[in-house]
């Protein structure tokens, strides 16, 4: 599924879409509504759609409101006078959604970071207080992918921000392209740490935006859809991973040195042409904190994250007292995920009221035999199906817009409690670490050169059965503890 995917789905994608989307609204479905059938059409067509990248993300979602309110009209499929009743707040529900605008606002936040330079400072620092040697020096790397993480709702963003630093680093080192264990092991480390910091935070990613999105337009708000709760339940595990994948992957490409030659002079020459700290990146740094320290305490104020992102960002723009302008940053705002996400969480909405996703799964279970079954032992197989069918996805981003309203409705159909049952699967998302074009953060690395796709499968195959066993022991342990089990 790489370029030559890629180049035949730009192709005939969409016309594939359209065939999907008729094929379903022409099956005979006796049990299900009108109304769910054209909606299981859109859906279906909208699966196809995402996967093979037919028509632009956002054009799809434009496509998807349009068809909502013409043809679909309502969740109901209320007629009035003979004439479908259409509603226009139905067709565009997911626009209001705060997740919606915790993305734009984490953006803002995360270019604040980087155009003042304190994203590069704090990485700088952290690898030469620990970057001495191979260990030391990825472990740096990913330590500061993680620390930027709250503040950085896309890997992709990340991903750009660590490329410098990775290259800094295998500079030092002294770093041949493709030839080197060090530069390997690097390289996919600096990809994996994308991934995991991902998982981390629910601001991390834009699939965690989406799919905490579709679960609260299924049950609403809860403890358990907060910011402090995804982090207090995924952090833990995912900061051990992130230490302990450095360690695998200078097992799995053991590195030809064992310390830093010459020693970290690369390292003290940038923090030198930065100069000192100026007051731009003081105030960058304050308001990070500020971010990160009410996110982290939600669960006491109960201010919600959007507004707390959206208060961080109104100090970021504020004259005298900001770091930036606001057209220093419009065109590097994801304007395209904006309207995705916004589609991706109306058309969530449009499932989960209509229970269109509830029927289908719940008669497939019946048909299966699995009416009845435990939750956590389902939700434990699912968490290893979304890990392990990244393989065939091309964007965890359409991947969380197609699974999460279909684990809604196994959650809905089997009684279980949606928050509870789909927020381990939302946490496994963005594990999109088998093959470069997973992600755009790991064709980003993978660009680099230092490493081959057989390198990032064979190791990547292997460390995700670890990350898989290390949340089935979460999943028994921690999360009983803190009630999510």
């Amino acid at each position: 599924m790489g370029s030559g995917f890629e180049t035949w789905g730009k192709k005939y994608g969409l016309i594939l879409a359209v065939v999907a989307g008729l094929a379903i609204w022409f099956s005979p479905m006796a049990a299900i509504t009108v109304t769910q059938h054209k909606l299981l059409s859109i859906f279906g067509g909208a699966i196809v759609a995402w996967i093979t990248i037919g028509v632009n993300f956002a054009v799809s979602c434009l496509m998807i409101c349009t068809l909502l309110y013409f043809w679909v009209g309502n969740v109901a499929g209320q007629v009035k006078g003979g004439v479908l009743v259409r509603n226009a707040e139905f067709a565009l529900s997911g626009y209001s959604s705060p997740t919606l605008w915790l993305l734009l606002t984490g953006f803002i936040i995360c270019i604040a970071m980087t155009q003042t330079g304190v994203a590069k400072r704090l990485s700088l620092h952290i690898i030469r207080r620990i970057g001495t040697t191979p260990f030391g020096a990825i472990l740096a790397a990913s330590l500061t992918n993680y620390i930027i993480a709250p503040v950085t709702p896309s890997n992709t963003a990340r991903a750009a921000a660590m490329v410098p630093i990775v290259e800094g680093i295998a500079q030092a080192y002294g770093v041949k392209r493709g030839e080197s264990n060090f530069g390997k092991a690097l390289a996919i480390s600096a990809a994996f740490a994308s991934n995991i910091t991902g998982s981390a935070f629910l601001t991390g990613t834009i699939a965690n935006a989406i799919a905490i999105s579709v679960i609260i337009g299924a049950a609403g708000p809860s403890v358990y859809t907060s910011w402090s709760y995804w982090a207090l339940a995924a952090a833990p595990t995912n900061l051990i991973l992130l230490i302990f994948s450095v360690w695998f992957l200078l097992k799995f490409f053991p590195p030809e040195m064992k310390e830093i030659p010459g020693g970290i002079g690369y390292v003290d020459d940038e923090l030198k042409a930065m100069g000192p700290i100026s007051t731009a990146e003081k105030k960058a740094m304050l308001y990070f904190f500020i971010a990160v320290a009410l996110w982290s305490t939600d669960q006491f104020h109960h201010f919600n994250p959007t507004m707390v992102a959206l208060l961080v960002s109104v100090l970021i723009y504020m004259p005298y007292l900001g770091v930036m302008e606001w057209r220093q940053t419009q065109n590097l705002l994801p304007w395209e995920l904006f309207v995705y996400v916004g589609g991706v969480v109306t058309l969530g909405n449009a499932l989960s009221q209509s229970k269109t996703v509830e029927v289908v799964i719940r008669s497939a279970f019946e048909s299966a035999g699995l009416q009845g079954a435990n939750e956590t032992t389902v939700m434990i197989i699912l968490m290893g199906f979304t890990i392990f069918s990244h393989l065939w996805w091309s964007t965890t981003t359409s991947m969380s817009g197609v699974m999460m309203p279909i684990y809604v409705g196994i959650a809905m159909s089997m009684g279980y409690d949606v928050a509870k049952f789909c927020l381990p699967l939302a946490m496994m998302l963005p594990y999109a670490m088998f093959m470069p074009y997973n992600t755009v953060g790991n064709v980003i690395f993978f660009g680099t050169g230092y490493f081959s796709v057989m390198d990032m499968l064979k190791s990547g195959v292997l460390f995700a059965i670890i990350a898989y066993g290390a949340f089935i022991i979460t999943a028994l342990t921690w999360w009983r503890v803190i009630g999510l089990v």
